[in-house]
């Protein structure tokens, strides 16, 4: 396996229709070619030597783009951190908001495409 499109779940994905609620769209994930692969990455870490306290970053790769790009500094996006004494109790607080944009973004949000000079 040289990438995450290499996987067996990318590949059932590209066979899945896509299900917003109970209603089964026309269409598979990742059938149009502008569709994107977001990444979520986080790990807690102790920022100084007595480790008494953590900080747990929240990053989202863009695996559309090659491998050797997408890990750059540049390229991540990066959502906030997480502070605390230990790990969060309760993370799912913090990635909420995060999920309501994603459903969004799985819903469909309008989009210009530069190169074919078309909405979409």
């Amino acid at each position: 396996m040289a990438d995450i499109f290499d996987g067996t779940h990318y590949r059932s994905l590209l066979k899945t229709p896509v299900t917003i609620g109970d209603e089964e769209l026309p269409m598979w994930f990742f059938s149009d070619p502008r569709d994107i692969a977001l990444g979520l990455s986080t790990d807690g870490f102790g920022p100084f030597k007595r480790r008494n306290k953590t900080a747990w970053p929240l990053i989202i790769f863009n695996y559309n783009l090659p491998p050797k790009e997408r890990f750059l500094k540049a390229n991540i996006i990066s959502l906030g951190t997480i502070p605390g004494p230990k790990k969060p109790s309760d993370m799912d607080s913090f990635l909420w908001p995060l999920v309501q944009e994603l459903l969004q973004l799985e819903i469909g949000v309008s989009a210009f495409d530069v190169i074919a000079q078309v909405s979409f």
